[in-house]
């Protein structure tokens, strides 16, 4: 169904995120909801400079430039987001967007209070992943501010379990739309296998198992990260590189690729943890350190295995392993569930236990025979389900659904309600800050050093009786 048959003019669709890096399947959504269903879309995003302007310019994707610099994490960065919220929501007003989605936490805590003030018709949420339902405080902000939305659109089936266990009503919560890749870009007919055992000089017989990601830093304590990344690399590279010493007992020609650059300067210092943790394993001919390569698609076509053995997910990498008919080994977190079924299209394995992850490597090293069955059979579950054609249409579907349901009568960026809303909102933003930064930020560190200056106040015991001090 076209966005022209439903409405007199074709519906303005607008997509936020707070980047100008990654973010290329916000860029193919709005080329396919252009090209494929004729709706007028555009972009917000934080600069006009970076490989996410240059996508959208090739595409002739019009986009707009907000201040995304108000972080609810931070004392300082709160106290920036009104300004930002009303910029956008001025900029929201003047273009009269039918339909405002936001992409990821970051995005949504700017975009979500903007398009409410300026009365957008349609406001959606695109839930990236897990992550923040499962952290206390981004789980806790979601709760109070969802209904600010139309409706929240789940990426995986997790995400949607989690929206409905803090509380948000079924009716505000949208049917799950995967982020869906271009199939084009996966076709295993016409991409050749990298030559990567040619390029290292290792026999052609040679089991190779791949793994691309960042190196992320290690996550913080607290109540911004869920409590089961505490202090660990969210990517799962250190459970991959201890699983590699389980699997080289029995495989000891195999080769693990960890294909990836580091993110930022504290993914510095993470990755040079795991190099160092690969020395004291006596890995250094197993685990290799590619840094950044540009073909990942050829990677995943000459390895024997694609790892992802992320702690915290939505559904990574898997598509495109799949995709390029990779036998696959994931953990059992977030969307990974949904596209790796276990013993169907891959193996699933314990998050956090390299001895696990080790187990689901051998299965598929004993039998390649089996991996590539699982491979080609997620290969078709990706086609079925997975692919940028369908989350197109479901996005489609979806915008069509809720304007017809908005009406003619109601077609928003009413002044008075903007007006209305932006006094409310000033209150409800009060309450917020208060609570963050109460509740999340001073509390638990004052609380700390209260904790701590107790502990070292020289408490003297009382004498038991009859004893006598001296």
């Amino acid at each position: 169904m076209s966005a022209s048959n439903n409405h007199e003019r074709r519906l303005r669709v607008c997509h936020v995120f707070a980047n100008t890096e990654g973010g290329t399947w916000m860029y193919e959504q709005l080329r396919e909801l252009r090209d494929k269903h004729g709706f007028e879309v555009a972009a917000v995003i934080s600069g006009n400079q970076g490989p996410l302007v240059d996508k959208l310019r090739s595409a002739d994707i019009p986009f707009h430039v907000a201040d995304f610099e108000g972080d609810p994490a931070a004392p300082a960065g709160i106290f920036k987001l009104p300004l930002g919220v009303l910029r956008l929501a001025q900029l929201l007003r003047r273009e009269r967007f039918d339909v405002v989605q936001t992409h990821v936490f970051k995005s949504m805590i700017l975009g979500r209070p903007a398009a409410w003030i300026a009365d957008a018709p349609v406001r959606l949420a695109m839930i990236a992943g897990p992550f923040h339902l499962e952290a206390e405080s981004s789980a806790w902000i979601e709760r109070v501010t969802h209904w600010m939305d139309t409706q929240n659109i789940p990426t995986c089936q997790k995400s949607r379990e989690l929206l409905l266990k803090i509380g948000i009503a079924e009716k505000r919560i949208a049917p799950v739309i995967y982020y869906g890749p271009d199939p084009g870009n996966f076709n295993v007919d016409q991409i050749p296998p990298a030559r990567i055992r040619e390029e290292y000089d290792w026999p052609e017989t040679t089991a190779v198992i791949c793994h691309i990601a960042y190196f992320y830093p290690r996550m913080v304590g607290g109540r911004w990260t869920p409590e089961s990344v505490h202090g660990r690399g969210i990517k799962g590279h250190e459970e991959l590189v201890r699983a590699a010493a389980i699997v080289v007992r029995e495989f000891p020609d195999v080769k693990f690729l960890l294909v990836g650059r580091a993110f930022g300067d504290r993914g510095e210092v993470y990755l040079a943890e795991i190099k160092e943790l690969v020395k004291e394993l006596k890995l250094e001919s197993t685990v290799i350190f590619t840094g950044f390569r540009n073909d990942p698609n050829q990677l995943l076509r000459a390895a024997d295995i694609s790892v992802q053995p992320s702690l915290n997910e939505n559904c990574g990498g898997t598509v495109e392993a799949l995709l390029m008919e990779s036998p696959t080994v994931a953990t059992r977190v977030g969307g990974l569930i949904d596209t790796v079924r276990d013993n169907e299209t891959g193996i699933l394995v314990e998050p956090g236990d390299p001895e696990d992850l080790a187990r689901g490597i051998l299965e598929l090293l004993r039998d390649p025979g089996r991996g590539k069955a699982l491979a080609q059979a997620g290969r078709q579950l990706m086609l079925e389900k997975f692919t940028l054609a369908h989350t197109a249409n479901d996005l489609a579907t979806l915008y069509n659904s809720l304007s017809e349901r908005v009406g003619p009568r109601r077609r928003g960026y009413n002044p008075l309600v903007s007006l209305v809303r932006t006094a409310v909102g000033g209150p409800i933003f009060l309450w917020l800050s208060f609570r963050v930064i109460v509740l999340d930020l001073y509390f638990p560190i004052y609380w700390r050093v209260l904790v701590n200056k107790l502990k070292a106040f020289p408490f003297r015991a009382r004498p038991a009786p009859g004893e006598h001090q001296a």
